[in-house]
């Protein structure tokens, strides 16, 4: 078995990739424990040690942390399409070893065995390796590497 596709790296498929991963990464949720501590320490540097500029240096950081998290989606898009590989062509293949993409500026290789988990969302798959997730738009995929990707995804 041998079946491949061509499909183009743009800002469409960056946002369904970014939509469609982010409930199973490990960024969906901002982290409180970090506000909470620079939170805490400028409240301590405002009222205990009354050096405000460290306090208002804390608060900052806060704000620039609760910034980054409300727009995570456009500056991950927006970093994705600044990268080399935006707009390229990009080929994935399926075989009997497992999951190769490879466009100009980057390949990768997943063996079935390396794939823990094949997840199906809405608009595509997430491959999770070990070493990190691989998503795949269902648009871009032929009924074959469906079925083939449904048929290990129960195994």
């Amino acid at each position: 078995m041998s079946l491949s596709i061509t499909y183009t790296l743009d800002k469409p498929y960056y946002y369904e990739c970014f939509d469609e991963s982010l409930p199973y990464s490990s960024q969906a949720k901002p982290k409180y424990p970090l506000l909470v501590l620079l939170i805490s320490l400028g409240l301590l540097a405002f009222y205990m040690l009354e050096n405000h500029y460290l306090g208002s240096f804390m608060f900052m950081l806060a704000i620039v942390e609760c910034l980054s998290f409300y727009y995570k989606r456009p500056w991950w898009v927006t970093r994705q399409m600044l990268s080399r590989a935006s707009g390229s062509e990009v080929t994935v293949s399926f075989d009997d070893e497992g999951v190769k993409a490879e466009n100009p500026y980057k390949s990768y290789q997943l063996s079935w065995q390396q794939i823990n988990e094949i997840i199906e969302t809405e608009q595509g798959y997430i491959l999770k390796a070990d070493k990190g997730m691989q998503y795949l738009s269902k648009q871009a995929l032929n009924e074959a590497m469906t079925t083939v990707l449904n048929k290990r995804a129960t195994q």
